[in-house]
């Protein structure tokens, strides 16, 4: 009986984790948000509001391991002198 609850309490947390997993777009949306608030420039966040999402979208690769994902932008990809490198879970 132990083992029962242990295997269904198991695929039940694997379906939260799965469910709760952020998408691309969520996670490019974070990043930018979260980069306007790291300015202190309001020509930096009137960029980032035109354009962040695009350019963050763009120098974005994603690892999907379906329980979790694992994102990282790096400027330099896209041609960007200055390399940013950010990873969120």
């Amino acid at each position: 009986m132990k083992k029962v609850i242990s295997i269904i309490l198991l695929i039940v947390i694997v379906f939260v984790l799965s469910e709760t997993n952020p998408g691309r777009s969520q996670y490019v949306e974070w990043i930018t948000h979260e980069a306007m608030d790291q300015s202190s420039n309001i020509l930096e966040k009137g960029i980032l509001s035109l354009a962040g999402e695009k350019v963050f979208d763009m120098g974005t690769t994603e690892k999907d391991y379906f329980i979790f994902s694992v994102y990282k932008t790096d400027f330099s990809e896209i041609g960007l002198v200055a390399g940013h490198q950010h990873r969120y879970l």
